[in-house]
């Protein structure tokens, strides 16, 4: 892999899965990583002791990395992924020691890599016997650090970032860039001070650093494709905003970044990493990365463009991030404890006064002189917030469950009560609505305000719901059916009237065909006396009605033809 450039985060990992198909060397190759160590001191500083310790396992090449996330990453998730997507299986001996919320750094050694092809024409074989050792030392800025801190870190990764995004903050371009911002402007700015002071110089093409962006819930090539078009969409505006002394700014994450890939979170990263051309080095330029970062950061070399930390802010971060935890803890299990197993009718609202008072209690923590005045102590208050409702969501989601077995039991309770008539199943269809009714109701005690608009909703829950009391009540119907105790009202009877017009109904109309009045039949006038004639010769040789006219009006003769 060293001799080639990965172009595309997902052959690298084709051709990883189809060798540890087929060669019986990456079956040692994946059973040979594992975590070396691991560590809850400060950042960037204890990365110099995952390199040492990487190096004593025997790496000669390290790929150094800072694990970043956007804003609507919960720390829950955040943890998970944070295992998950550096192979952290939990059955390696120092896996313990990598935990999301309270590891700061950890080293993790690759196996080792075996050149079956890459030999030189003569048979020889490649550099100490085509082995390559390489280990990967991962940086996890804590939720809460300064801006400060995370750009330093990035920075003494040699510029190589993991970024984990989420699809909310996708769609609304917001909390993307909050660490990866500031961590971009440092880079920038430090190979300025190492170049020949302009983006155009040597130390922009000396760049090797790589930026992995994974799309958190991506599963499918279409899914990666859309999100990339988002992201690079915000990072147009992002890199726009950047302050960079000299002139040529960034345009595009190429001018940032040498490789940017774009992956899922459903595997492992690691070797995405360590096969990246150029992201591994050894392990005295990787320890010389950290210690110009510190050294940075303390203000010794402040790159152009970085200004120092506020005091007030390092004293929040500090102070401000146990809070945090604890009072997420105790949310949680507040809620637990009061709702048990069981259906809490009024569940939305014991979520919001657990909320409340877990507010309270790290507003009491961190006092109101610092909420007040630091910009890091708002922002996590906010985020507190925001993650307490994320981690109740979990809770949320077994109520609805509870509350969809409450309504099914009733409603078959209530079946078993149902008097089996003719109008059978319009019963049982007044059952199924009234069973929706009572779910919908229910639901909405059981979502809590505030910040819960990331809840999931109930409809999905309502249609199983309605899908299984239908089948149900259809089974019902079938035994009653089967039972012969059930019979259908009989259909009635369709009653069917025909109503027709007749034109003509006495005779042709002269009106219609005036030319017929005098020339084929005489016209007999109603005298006076309202008494008319006829001969009995017209009475028993003709029907003498046909030339009777009842009306003397010559407008309104009608013709009896």
């Amino acid at each position: 892999f060293e001799k080639m450039r990965i172009g595309s985060a997902a052959l690298l990992l084709l051709l990883a899965a189809v060798a540890a198909s087929s060669s019986p060397s990456s079956s040692v190759l994946v059973e040979a990583s594992h975590v070396v160590s691991g560590t809850t001191t400060r950042l960037p500083q204890c990365l110099s002791e995952v390199i040492t310790d990487l190096e004593a396992e025997g790496a000669t090449k390290i790929a150094s990395c800072a694990f970043l996330t956007s804003r609507s990453v919960t720390s829950r998730r955040r943890s998970k992924l944070f295992r998950s997507l550096f192979g952290v299986t939990g059955e390696g001996d120092h896996d313990d020691e990598v935990d999301g919320g309270t590891t700061t750094a950890f080293g993790k050694r690759m196996g080792e890599e075996h050149d079956d092809g890459d030999s030189d024409e003569d048979g020889e074989e490649g550099d100490e016997g085509g082995a390559a050792k390489c280990g990967v030392a991962v940086a996890n800025p804590p939720r809460g650090a300064t801006v400060g801190a995370v750009a330093a870190t990035v920075q003494a990764c040699e510029g190589n970032v993991v970024l984990v995004v989420s699809p909310r903050d996708l769609d609304r371009g917001e909390g993307l860039f909050e660490n990866l911002a500031p961590a971009c402007e440092r880079l920038l700015a430090s190979r300025q001070d190492e170049g020949e002071g302009e983006l155009g110089s040597e130390a922009l093409k000396g760049m090797t650093n790589a930026l992995i962006v994974v799309i958190d819930g991506a599963r499918t090539a279409s899914d990666i494709n859309a999100a990339k078009v988002k992201f690079e969409s915000a990072t147009t505006k992002m890199l726009a905003g950047i302050v960079v002394s000299g002139s040529g700014g960034p345009v595009t994450l190429r001018d940032v970044f040498r490789d940017v890939e774009y992956v899922t979170s459903l595997g492992p990263v690691d070797a995405v990493l360590a096969g990246v051309e150029g992201a591994s080095s050894d392990p005295a330029t990787a320890a010389s990365a950290v210690a110009s970062a510190v050294y940075d950061l303390e203000g010794g070399g402040a790159p152009a463009g970085v200004g120092a930390t506020s005091p007030l802010d390092l004293a929040a971060a500090r102070k401000l991030g146990p809070a945090a935890r604890k009072a997420l803890e105790d949310c949680v299990g507040t809620v637990k404890e009061f709702s048990g197993e069981g259906l809490v009718t009024n569940f939305g609202d014991l979520c919001d006064a657990a909320v409340k008072k877990s507010l309270e209690l790290f507003d009491a923590d961190a006092g109101k002189s610092l909420l007040k005045r630091s910009e890091v102590a708002k922002r996590a208050r906010k985020d507190l917030k925001y993650e307490l409702y994320d981690d109740l969501s979990d809770l949320y989601e077994a109520q609805l469950a509870l509350l969809k077995q409450a309504c099914l039991d009733q409603f078959k309770a209530d079946q078993r009560g149902v008097r089996i008539t003719a109008n059978l199943p319009n019963d049982v269809e007044e059952l199924v609505n009234n069973s929706i009714k009572k779910f919908t109701e229910g639901a909405k005690k059981l979502r809590a305000g505030g910040e819960a608009s990331g809840w999931p909703s109930a409809d999905g829950v309502a249609s199983q719901l309605r899908r299984e009391l239908k089948e149900s009540s259809t089974r019902l119907l079938q035994m009653a059916r089967l039972s012969g105790k059930f019979r259908p009202v009989p259909r009635k009877g369709i009653t069917l009237g025909f109503h027709w017009l007749l034109p003509k109904p006495f005779g042709n109309d002269y009106r219609q065909e005036p030319w017929t009045v005098t020339s084929q039949s005489n016209l007999i006038y109603t005298p006076p006396d309202k008494i008319t004639d006829a001969s009995k010769g017209e009475v028993t040789t003709g029907d003498w009605r046909r030339g009777v006219v009842p009306n003397p009006s010559a407008a309104e003769m009608v013709y009896m033809g």
